[in-house]
């Protein structure tokens, strides 16, 4: 028994762990780069060149919303995922929604536990079957929707591209009802700003300034954030 026990042990150290590991870098590798083919082919096939300050705003905003989950993810979905798990949900996505969740009912439904090699392994199966039936219903519902797209009236589809603000509109009125101190700052600030964009308010700024509002806002929510919550708490206060 334990010569079998060393055997599986040395295994997954020496031979799963290293191929999981080395195939987990080409593929993120892989990934990183065709992303942005996409962007290229609209560059190379339709001349789009978006103006460099465009990109900057777009860039600050995506830097502001998600830079801190750089660090928390990678925390708190380790011990659940394990490396090879981490590889693939960072490769597909959602991490959260639908990864962590089925690394741990498959876990569960095996009895193994998370950080142990056996876990390791188990959580790796279940994400890589949740990879799988995900891009199916993805693929069919790709299909679907198009043939959906050409069977709507015309009104349906033209309403459909207020789909993009009311999406956003229903994640700033969450984050008002879990926060609205802040909220009662941000919101007439983020309309303060855009009215002074609008002005030209901005313009002197180097790329044209549009970047500018969101930065004023972000950093603004931030500091007051910093703010509430230390008064709140005077005893974490340096």
């Amino acid at each position: 028994m334990s010569n079998e026990k060393m055997s599986k042990d040395q295994m997954f150290e020496k031979s799963y762990m290293p191929f999981a590991i080395r195939w987990g870098k080409i593929s993120c590798i892989i990934s990183m780069l065709i992303v942005y083919l996409p962007a290229l082919a609209l560059i190379v096939f339709y001349d789009a060149r978006p103006d460099v300050g465009v990109l900057i705003t777009g860039i600050v905003g995506i830097v502001s919303a998600y830079s801190a989950w750089y660090f928390v993810d990678p925390i708190t979905l380790f011990p659940i995922l394990g490396t090879p798990g981490m590889y693939m949900t960072y490769v597909s996505g959602n991490s959260k929604e639908i990864r962590g969740p089925s690394a741990l009912q498959a876990m569960d439904a095996a009895e193994v536990e998370a950080g142990t090699p056996e876990g390791t392994v188990v959580s790796a199966i279940g994400i890589a079957i949740s990879v799988l039936i995900s891009l199916t219903v993805m693929t069919l519902v790709a299909i679907a929707g198009n043939f959906l797209l050409h069977a709507l009236p015309e009104p349906v589809v033209t309403s459909l591209k207020y789909l993009l603000p009311s999406l956003f509109g229903a994640l700033a009125m969450q984050r008002v009802v879990l926060n609205p101190k802040v909220a009662s700052v941000g919101v007439p600030l983020a309309f303060i700003t855009f009215f002074l964009k609008k002005k030209g308010f901005f313009s002197f700024l180097p790329l044209g300034g549009g970047y500018a509002p969101l930065m004023i806002c972000v950093f603004a929510c931030m500091f007051l954030s910093k703010a509430m919550f230390l008064r709140e708490h005077p005893e974490l206060k340096k």
